[in-house]
């Protein structure tokens, strides 16, 4: 409820402030997935009929030139490019696993010799230990987590970019074969 006397603006919440930037970008998604879709008009390459071929015929030529030119590239630039697979989600661990069990095991022995030899009290070093043992664990194990994380998200952007060149290939493959054959039927192509 906004207090007649707090002089802050109800969107001045950072939880308000990030559910209403996640919800534009989520509304801005399908726009943005429409402009980088199938290929407009301006994306195929542009046949002048310099012989005064009829409205008709530019048609039809350019028609059967764009099946040729997919057969001959194996390549269709009305189909949008396919969608990058995307990673696998992983839950956030809230067991205890073996890394963070030995670690418990190892600290509570390394605690209960510590604690014996510094104030004859094994079980309270043993405690200590344990603590501080598998603390360090998880620490390790969510390291380990982010250094996968990481390396799946550049394998990702390699794969990425390896079909946005293929296709970029298999494009350029398909526009030479379109001018060529509307060049033959007598178009002047750039």
């Amino acid at each position: 409820m906004h207090h007649p006397l707090n002089t802050r603006p109800l969107f001045a919440h950072r939880g308000v402030a990030a559910v209403a930037a996640a919800a534009f970008a989520l509304a801005a998604a399908p726009l943005a997935d429409a402009q980088a879709g199938a290929p407009t008009a301006a994306a195929m390459p542009v046949a002048y009929p310099a012989k005064g071929q009829s409205a008709q015929l530019q048609d039809k030529d350019k028609y059967q030139c764009f099946e040729w030119a997919r057969g001959q590239s194996g390549f269709d630039p009305m189909q949008p490019p396919p969608a990058a697979a995307q990673p696998a989600p992983t839950s956030a661990q809230t067991t205890t696993s073996p890394g963070s069990a030995a670690g418990f095991v190892r600290g509570a022995a390394m605690g209960a010799a510590v604690g014996e030899l510094a104030n004859n009290d094994a079980g309270r070093g043993a405690a200590a230990g344990a603590l501080g043992g598998a603390a360090i664990a998880a620490v390790r194990q969510r390291q380990a987590a982010q250094q996968q994380r990481q390396q799946q998200a550049q394998q990702q952007q390699q794969s990425a970019a390896q079909q946005q060149a293929a296709r970029g290939q298999q494009k350029a493959t398909f526009d030479r074969a379109f001018a060529a054959c509307m060049d033959a039927r007598g178009y002047a192509v750039r």
